[in-house]
């Protein structure tokens, strides 16, 4: 199996050297990156929102 090597990859917001992989994406030290990061993904949680909510729809169509 093969790992990332995040030395080669950039933060997807500022274009400095990434450090982390959170929320999907590459990002860097700074509080604003991971704060976008946070908001593209839909927040804290936001993948498990979003999967509830496309349940709720598929019973209310199921009516």
């Amino acid at each position: 199996m093969m790992g990332m090597d995040i030395s080669k990859e950039k933060c997807r917001y500022c274009g400095e050297q990434a450090k982390y992989f959170q929320f999907a994406t590459f990002i860097c030290e700074k509080d604003e990156c991971a704060e976008r990061a946070m908001e593209d993904r839909g927040g804290p949680a936001g993948h498990i929102k979003e999967k509830m909510e496309r349940e709720a729809q598929k019973k209310q169509g199921c009516r």
